[in-house]
């Protein structure tokens, strides 16, 4: 857990490590070893190694929220490499408050997309729920020892294909949060990459923007570069054919080109309408794959599709019965993107 002031705290933080049977004697052993009473009032993110998720995490979640000093917004994170290490190599270099620091390096994804800010009682909510399966923050150490080379994929493939610890970045920061921790009921199933977590936020109606490479139409070995908005709530239906899901999203969304060619005049409507048709596919083709990963090979409903259907059942015991989180696995989708292009530039070819 990682937790600290507003005032006090400095750059040098203390990471205390302790064998134990439960997180409540834990505490109770380190507050034995310390001249201070552990207090988690103002504890910022959990974070739990991918190993003891796969196991099952139930039991922790429980107690975390059974816990009146955790705040219910505290975030949760899955963390790719030991939880010890992780928070061993937290290194701010912005902040001077250790507890601040992680508060806004998981706020990226407002600007990013590349994660979602999952808190403790989203966790817990949606590991309980009937509609949805829970899902948390993929996180771990960068380094040169873990940087992953993705050259085989396409030039705008590359740079979403990642998922936490693999981006080729040198900095002081040691940590990297990229990508979703796929659950299925308490357990860790799967991982989400940069891209795929990007998607995730579109279907929820959590992106708010991003920067995305698309397949330039123009020049099959370049990209463009877009400044990508939503421009309002996707609208979702789910519908049962002999009883498997059929699920419909129609998706709106922004683009300001920020990537421009000299040989290309973007005050032409025909050149806008042909990157708007690239945007287009590319976007359905991502957002396609994303769904049918959670369906097929995770079998987990994290887009809450459950919350579409579930007024189709006119008992609470029908609904139970049909037991939609298995039957999400038999889905089908149908993913339609309108993406309205504008021109960043300041003034246009006369």
């Amino acid at each position: 857990m990682v937790a600290g002031g507003d005032s006090s705290q400095s750059k040098d933080s203390t990471v205390s490590t302790v064998d134990c049977s439960s997180i409540d004697s834990g505490i109770a052993l380190v507050n034995s070893y310390i001249s201070k009473k552990v207090n988690l009032s103002h504890c910022k993110a959990i974070v739990i190694s991918e190993e003891l998720a796969s196991e099952g995490i139930s039991e922790y979640i429980y107690t975390c929220v059974n816990n009146l000093e955790l705040r219910p917004d505290c975030n949760i994170i899955i963390s790719r490499c030991r939880a010890s290490d992780y928070l061993e190599n937290s290194k701010p270099t912005l902040e001077s408050v250790s507890a601040r620091y992680y508060e806004f390096i998981l706020n990226s994804s407002e600007y990013t997309g590349y994660t979602e800010d999952v808190t403790l009682s989203n966790f817990y909510s949606d590991m309980l729920s009937s509609t949805s399966q829970a899902h948390a923050i993929l996180g771990s150490i960068n380094s040169n020892s873990t940087h992953q080379s993705h050259s085989d994929l396409p030039p705008y493939d590359i740079e979403g294909s990642y998922e936490a610890g693999e981006t080729p970045i040198k900095s002081d920061t040691g940590l990297e949060n990229m990508g979703i921790a796929v659950f299925n009921n308490d357990k860790l199933v799967g991982e989400l990459t940069g891209m795929e977590s990007l998607c995730h936020l579109i279907v929820i109606d959590k992106f708010k923007s991003a920067t995305i490479s698309v397949p330039n139409p123009y020049d099959i070995n370049s990209v463009l570069n877009l400044y990508m908005t939503s421009i309002k709530s996707p609208k979702i239906s789910v519908t049962l054919i002999n009883g498997t899901p059929y699920i419909k999203c129609s998706i709106e969304l922004k683009g300001n080109i920020l990537s421009l060619d000299k040989n290309l005049n973007y005050s032409e409507i025909n050149t806008l309408e042909t990157i708007e048709q690239y945007t287009n596919s590319y976007m359905e083709q991502s957002i396609s794959a994303y769904l049918y990963k959670t369906s097929k090979e995770y079998k987990s409903d994290i887009g809450n599709f459950g919350k579409y259907v579930i007024y189709n059942y006119p008992t609470w015991d029908d609904w139970i019965e049909s037991d939609w989180l298995d039957n999400y696995q038999n889905a089908f989708f149908t993913v339609d993107v309108k993406t309205t292009i504008e021109n960043g530039q300041l003034y246009t070819k006369i």
